[in-house]
């Protein structure tokens, strides 16, 4: 199994990903997208930019909002939740709409005990919670819908000898 360098995380894309954003993307061993991402274009093009895509459908990921029988099946087939393995480290990954827009920190860390590392979106709000394990965390707005930082936010983590460093991006 290939060593992950770089894993990148977006969420609530909105059916754009700033411009700012994707050249970081194509650059990344791994691409998360927590949900709401409300284009199938954009998982064709994380798939463009990267081999290992995970994605999670939000509560604006419903079938019913596309018109091409191809778009909703391909939002049909999204999970709400996905939890994956980083370099012997486990990721769990869901929108996080179950908690409203009032994230439950504790409530994820007790929904995925056994993660390294917990993300979630929804909010739009831009969150890097390390004061325990597992830690959590949301990228914010990767698009241009409602940006609470003051522009499109992701996040990039660098393992570099099983040290993971997390560093929040966010453009103005």
């Amino acid at each position: 199994m290939k060593k992950i360098n770089t894993v990148s995380i977006i969420s609530d894309t909105h059916g754009i990903i700033d411009s700012h954003i994707v050249s970081y993307l194509k650059n990344s061993d791994v691409i998360i997208h927590a949900g709401d991402i409300c284009s199938t274009k954009i998982i064709s093009d994380l798939n463009r930019y990267c081999d290992q895509v995970y994605v999670v459908a939000g509560n604006n990921d419903v079938p019913e909002k596309y018109f091409e029988h191809k778009d909703k099946k391909i939002i049909s087939g999204l999970k709400k939740t996905q939890t994956i393995e980083i370099n012997n480290q486990i990721i769990s990954i869901e929108h996080g709409d179950r908690f409203g827009h009032k994230a439950d920190h504790n409530g994820l860390r007790q929904s995925y005990p056994n993660s390294k590392l917990i993300v979630y979106g929804h909010t739009h709000i831009q969150v890097c919670d390390q004061d325990k394990e597992p830690w959590v965390v949301n990228p914010g707005a990767c698009g241009h819908t409602r940006n609470n930082d003051g522009g499109p936010c992701f996040i990039q983590i660098e393992i570099k000898d099983n040290k993971w460093d997390i560093i929040p991006y966010c453009f103005n």
